[in-house]
């Protein structure tokens, strides 16, 4: 999720630094990843016209919400999710922090275009009232700011994902720290982990540390806003289990 935005900043001009990330780099990221051939994804959500209707709907947001983020990746870090999914084919996904949905639709595409899989979120989405007030839809609980991706006003949680993307999809709505754990024995294995829920350190440690034993070898844990709150989640946590970390943009890995 993305922190609130001032009124009048623009989420384009937040990202505009990630615009000369070189395709060779993302490529190279890629390869990191174990990804053979990177070449043949990282183009297929433009042909898709995926970004131009995530484009559509963070201008609908921004309308709808202003002074608000939506929590929207870059068309980059877009591309290297898809990418990675689609050359991982994985099983099953967890994602913690829908939020809107903007990277949900990147994994939901690149599921669709494998014929396989399935992705399952789970959210602790805030709504903007028509006060422009930050409110749970979950009662009872709270929300730090900061971390704040709200829903607008009218739209429900996910809500940037097509409808067409949607049928390898379930999301599930409370707490991670309460739903997590439930999950991921639920599940048993997953293939690939991705955060984009609260960033606090803590809170980072407590989701890497929960969904790596059932990741399995070879499986990719992934990180959105890695350098949001300017700490060392990510590298400590790869130190923990002794193994390497690549960056991209805002988004951090550590494959299994």
């Amino acid at each position: 999720m993305a922190r609130a935005q001032a009124p009048g900043l623009r989420l384009p001009f937040l990202l505009a630094p990630l615009q000369r990330r070189s395709r060779r780099l993302l490529l190279r990221r890629l390869r990191q990843l174990g990804v053979r051939r990177p070449e043949a994804f990282v183009g297929e959500p433009q042909r898709a016209s995926l970004a131009a209707r995530l484009g559509a709907a963070e201008a609908e947001y921004l309308a709808l919400a202003p002074g608000y983020a939506a929590g929207s990746i870059h068309p980059a870090e877009g591309a290297l999710l898809y990418a990675l999914v689609r050359a991982l084919a994985p099983d099953v996904i967890v994602e913690t922090g829908t939020a809107n949905g903007s990277s949900t639709a990147y994994i939901l595409a690149a599921l669709h275009a494998n014929g396989a899989g399935r992705l399952v979120s789970v959210d602790l989405p805030f709504r903007v009232s028509e006060q422009s007030e930050l409110r749970p839809i979950v009662a009872g609980t709270s929300i730090d700011g900061y971390d704040a991706s709200p829903v607008p006003p009218g739209k429900e949680p996910g809500w940037m994902v097509p409808d067409d993307l949607r049928d390898r999809w379930q999301l599930r709505l409370g707490d991670a720290t309460v739903l997590l754990p439930d999950l991921l024995a639920e599940l048993g294995e997953i293939d690939v982990f991705f955060h984009d829920s609260l960033h606090t350190h803590e809170h980072m440690l407590f989701e890497f540390g929960a969904a790596w034993p059932h990741l399995r070898p070879s499986g990719v844990l992934v990180a959105d806003d890695v350098f949001q709150r300017k700490h060392e989640a990510l590298p400590a946590f790869a130190r923990s289990v002794e193994r390497p970390f690549a960056t991209f943009g805002n988004f951090g890995f550590v494959r299994k």
